[in-house]
């Protein structure tokens, strides 16, 4: 399982070289529900489910090419892709967007990559193995050189242990650049947290690194947004709430969205708003 997490992340790679051909141009269109889906998103989708079936068996499913409940509800491991989260930031030109590929056994991820281009930022975590990240300016460096491979990745990854790596001792919050809400504001007013602005995933993945402590999310959120980022959170020590269950995110479930939730860094589990949370009705 080791050279396919190896193997999944080469793939994200690629399409991130894919998604950034299109950086910088505005043209998008308006799916259904009104968020914007550009060429880049398609070309990454594309990419990426042909490079899935070529190293597994495993079904695919993608926020662009969906696999209804009926397909997936019985698979013990279905492929669960964002080929391009964040495209409102990717719109924006802020570099905060990334491509997310996680493989789900049953009712959560295993494995999961998160891939940053435009900050040379990478994430990888899997059941048992721990949850990684590559220095970002080692990736560069390789990326230009064209020598990123297994043995690069195995050679140079960095366990990510979730410990707190933030001077200050006020608790640092991370809130979305684009998706806040008012109960948002209010929960960081009410704890008086610090807050620093993160696109997609990289949200999540600021906890895993130690460099934020909470990520409350109130309002939507896809499996497909959450997935490959969750088993990098969970594999540094850290752990998604569901608000509702008081349990961590299920996924396969019928419908794909989430409900709201609180992200915790490994070193806020059991502290106040932890318990707050398991024990609001």
């Amino acid at each position: 399982m080791q050279n396919l997490l190896y193997k999944v992340a080469l793939i994200t790679i690629e399409a991130g070289k894919i998604a950034l051909r299109y950086y910088g141009k505005e043209e998008f269109s308006l799916k259904e529900d009104s968020s914007p889906i550009t060429q880049a998103d398609l070309e990454s989708n594309a990419y990426i489910t042909q490079a899935l079936q070529k190293i597994s068996s495993y079904a695919v499913c993608s926020e662009e090419a969906v696999l209804e409940y009926a397909k997936r509800k019985d698979l013990e491991y279905y492929w669960l892709i964002d080929p391009l989260d964040g495209t409102k930031d990717f719109l924006a030109k802020n570099g905060g967007w990334t491509i997310n590929i996680a493989l789900i056994r049953k009712n959560h991820p295993i494995l999961g990559v998160v891939y940053a281009p435009c900050f040379d930022e990478l994430y990888m975590g899997l059941e048992g193995f721990g949850s990684y990240a590559i220095e970002s300016q080692k990736l560069k460096n390789a990326m230009e050189s064209h020598c990123v491979d297994e043995v690069f990745l195995d050679s140079n990854k960095i366990r990510l242990n979730g410990e707190r790596n933030i001077a200050d001792k006020q608790l640092v919050a991370c809130d979305s650049i684009f998706h806040s809400t008012e109960s948002t504001q209010e929960f960081l007013k009410k704890y008086h947290l610090k807050v620093q602005k993160y696109g997609s995933s990289l949200k999540v993945c600021a906890l895993a690194r130690g460099e934020a402590d909470l990520y409350p999310r109130f309002n939507g959120t896809s499996e497909w947004d959450m997935a490959a980022c969750d088993i990098v959170l969970r594999e540094a020590g850290g752990v998604i709430l569901d608000c509702m269950t008081k349990k961590p995110l299920l996924y396969n479930k019928e419908s794909f969205r989430n409900n709201h939730f609180i992200a915790f860094s490994k070193s806020q589990i059991g502290g106040q708003i932890y318990r707050d949370l398991l024990a609001q009705e």
